[in-house]
């Protein structure tokens, strides 16, 4: 085999393996529940994760610290009947751009809720503001 036909057997076999490892990790990481589960809408409070789980700290009271932290980089979760959920679109990257300017005000998103080891997530599929 000369040099370009092993330099294309190695291209074309890289090519290959990254194809099926995205395959691969597609069905891998396919959650079953989720396919089951049905979009809810769903009032939630935009908490500052930190002031909440090391005071209790959230609702009106805590509407302006909870902006200020969120606004500096603090992270956020959706509090809904006393459990936080992170908010993430449909490829569970974070969605936490559309929730930063609405720290510690009440929201009403649509998606699903998905929990799993512990974590719990909401996929949004929209976000209205109460």
């Amino acid at each position: 085999m000369n040099k370009t036909g092993l330099v294309a057997a190695v291209v074309l076999s890289f090519f290959t393996g990254s194809v099926l490892a995205q395959q691969e990790m597609k069905e891998k990481h396919a959650d079953k529940n989720l396919e089951k589960s049905h979009n809810q809408v769903l009032k939630c409070e935009v908490i500052d994760v930190a002031c909440y789980i090391a005071k209790g700290a959230h609702g009106a009271e805590h509407l302006g610290c909870a902006a200020k932290c969120i606004g500096e980089g603090g992270e956020l979760a959706l509090l809904q009947d006393g459990n936080l959920y992170i908010p993430v679109d449909q490829q569970y990257h974070s969605a936490r751009k559309r929730f930063v300017t609405q720290g510690g005000e009440m929201v009403t998103v649509t998606g699903k809720k998905v929990e799993k080891s512990g974590l719990r997530y909401i996929v949004l599929d929209d976000l209205k503001k109460k």
